[in-house]
């Protein structure tokens, strides 16, 4: 038999249910009558109290009826606005084909923790790895916390999922020690001005790819970061702005000055050589660094060449990407402060570059210390 009562303070009614569970009623400000559960008198209780203190600080909403398959097409159409058109395409293919066939049909006020642990389990079960899963659930997690900023629900319940643990990445590094084979190696290659410019500025191989002469500065030794250039994809734009939607501008060391003054004039020896031949359409024109017929760099050019250079000298799974590991390390055991690191690499925080390459400069650490040292010493004197 159901067990009835009253909640302190004039709260309403509380009573345990025949299945066992606890249920309050209150009467919401739109005058119906509502109900929250849970498994005990002290659990709904409490639950009774948040949703009262939510009337009387005008902050309740009403429960939403959308599903969370309604709400990410939401997100992904109009929350999605700032980001290019690949990512745009690559989040609704996680949204469609993980994310709604687990929890599309739940509506978003009931989204509960134990919904998206299923998720979780249901994708670890498929096959996906941790980092896979760990990444789509950031994606939800960022769909979820814009549902609560839209004040369709008060908290997100992704937050409270546990997600696989990942380790940390690592990446394979061209250290200081491999600098001069490195180097060498690329001069086989037929890009060596590409690799030497990718590991001396940290830009992504789409920013290279991308980057125009009018982009450059040689007057101040400044680069204007603000396009990447994809290989031809479906009917999507060729150009989109760098990673996060920002552009950048970066000094450039003195070596990637000189690169780029060589391929200055090495690209118009091309241009003569190759007459009618030299090719020349929207896409291609104005790049620095071209394929030697004129066309831009395709999707597999430097990608070889890094590939190539990595077997050379015995790395060989050395990808494109490392080449920008590779500076950001570089740069921060050389002394670089990690704000200049940061903007060079166009990582949104500062946290974030020193969560990626923090393992990597464990030895900038003891330099540092030696030189805070000699500091003290120096002003003694």
């Amino acid at each position: 038999m159901a067990k009835k009562g009253r909640a302190n303070n004039g709260m309403g009614s509380i009573r345990q249910r025949s299945d066992g569970r606890w249920e309050a009623r209150y009467t919401a400000p739109n005058g119906k009558q509502k109900s929250v559960y849970g498994k005990s008198e002290a659990e709904v209780t409490k639950k009774l109290r948040g949703v009262l203190h939510e009337i009387d600080s005008g902050a309740w909403r009403e429960p939403s009826k959308m599903t969370i398959s309604e709400w990410l097409d939401i997100w992904v159409s109009d929350y999605l606005t700032h980001a290019s058109e690949r990512t745009v395409l690559k989040y609704k293919c996680i949204v469609d084909g993980q994310l709604k066939p687990t929890v599309g049909t739940v509506k978003v006020s009931k989204l509960a923790p134990y919904h998206v642990q299923r998720m979780i389990t249901t994708m670890v079960n498929n096959g996906l790895k941790q980092c896979t899963v760990s990444n789509y659930i950031k994606i939800f997690l960022s769909a979820m916390n814009c549902a609560v900023d839209a004040g369709i629900i008060t908290e997100n319940p992704v937050k409270r999922a546990k997600v696989p643990r990942v380790p940390p990445a690592k990446f394979t590094i061209i250290d200081r020690t491999d600098i001069p084979a490195f180097f060498e190696a690329a001069k086989k290659t037929p890009y060596e001005y590409e690799l030497r410019f990718m590991i001396l500025t940290g830009l992504r191989i789409g920013e290279v790819r991308g980057l125009r002469w009018d982009d450059i500065d040689f007057d101040s030794g400044t680069l204007h970061v603000q396009r990447q250039l994809h290989p031809k994809d479906r009917n999507l734009s060729r150009f989109t702005p760098p990673k996060y939607g920002e552009d950048r501008i970066i000094y450039l060391p003195s070596d990637a000055v000189a690169i780029l003054k060589d391929q200055k004039r090495r690209q118009a020896e091309q241009r003569i050589a190759r007459g009618a031949d030299w090719y020349e359409d929207e896409i291609s024109t104005d790049l620095v660094f071209r394929q030697r017929n004129g066309k831009a760099h395709g999707q597999k050019t430097i990608y070889n060449a890094v590939k190539n250079v990595g077997i050379a000298i015995g790395k060989p799974d050395l990808h494109p990407h490392d080449l920008r590991h590779s500076y950001a390390v570089a740069a921060l055991r050389s002394g670089t402060d990690v704000k200049t690191v940061q903007h060079n690499l166009g990582h949104k925080t500062a946290g974030m570059t020193l969560d990626v390459y923090a393992s990597y400069t464990s030895d900038a650490g003891k330099e540092g210390a030696n030189k805070l040292s000699q500091y003290f010493k120096n002003a003694e004197k």
